[in-house]
Formats: structure tokens, C-alpha cells, sequence
């Protein structure tokens, strides 16, 4: 989002502006890369799009993975005097969308010790 009003390659970009980044168009731009449509392994391009880094799936099912332990071992509770009813659930925007007031919780063990083996 733009902090505050300004002027790019001749384009005004006003204050507030949300602007994104075409990385498709920016990997492919003929006066940029020379012969940018073929396929060469040490290229910059090679990091989006179809040929991203082959753990990426794995390193994705890892974070699945590891939330569903999280969900699946602990409950979760709100801080005392809070309630669900009343949080603020407004959205903040930036490079990822987030919640504008942080989601404060208490994880309590829901599982026995001996399920992680101590």
C-alpha cells in the first residue's frame, strides 16, 4: 500500500494505493531477459511460477502437518475476560491479509505426556 502519493516511470500512484507485482510479466519481459521464454535451469525466473523450488509442496504439508498437531493437542483458550463474541476481527492489509488486532491464545495440553513419549 502506498504511503503517500508519488510518480513511477511516469504513472501517478496515489496515496493509499494497494499495488502488486506482476512476476509472470516481469519474468517474461523480452527487454529484460534475453530469449525469456526458454528454459534455462540458473536463470532468476526458474524461482516462480511452474518451476518454483521442488520442495515447496513438501515444506506446505509440513505447515498442514504441524497445524494439526498444534489443533489436535492442545484446546485453545482466550485470555481471561475476553470473549469470542467480542473480538475484533477487523482486517489489516499488507503484503498478506492479517487481522489488524493480533489473535491472543492460551494453549492448554489436551493429550496425556505419554502420547509424546515421556
Amino acid at each position: 500500500m502506498a504511503a503517500e502519493s508519488c510518480e513511477i516511470n511516469g504513472y501517478h500512484i496515489p496515496k493509499n494505493a494497494t499495488l502488486l507485482v506482476n512476476v509472470w510479466a516481469i519474468a517474461r519481459d523480452p527487454e529484460v531477459w534475453e530469449k525469456p521464454l526458454e528454459f534455462r535451469p540458473n536463470s532468476d525466473s526458474i524461482r516462480a511460477g511452474r518451476r518454483i523450488c521442488a520442495g515447496m509442496s513438501l515444506g506446505l504439508r509440513m505447515v498442514h502437518l504441524l497445524t494439526a498437531t498444534l489443533v489436535h493437542a492442545f484446546n485453545w483458550e482466550l485470555p481471561e475476560g475476553q470473549v469470542a463474541e467480542k473480538l475484533n476481527m477487523d482486517e489489516a492489509y499488507g503484503l498478506t491479509l492479517q487481522r489488524a488486532a493480533p489473535l491472543m491464545v492460551h494453549p492448554r495440553p489436551r493429550l496425556s505426556p505419554q502420547v509424546f513419549g515421556k
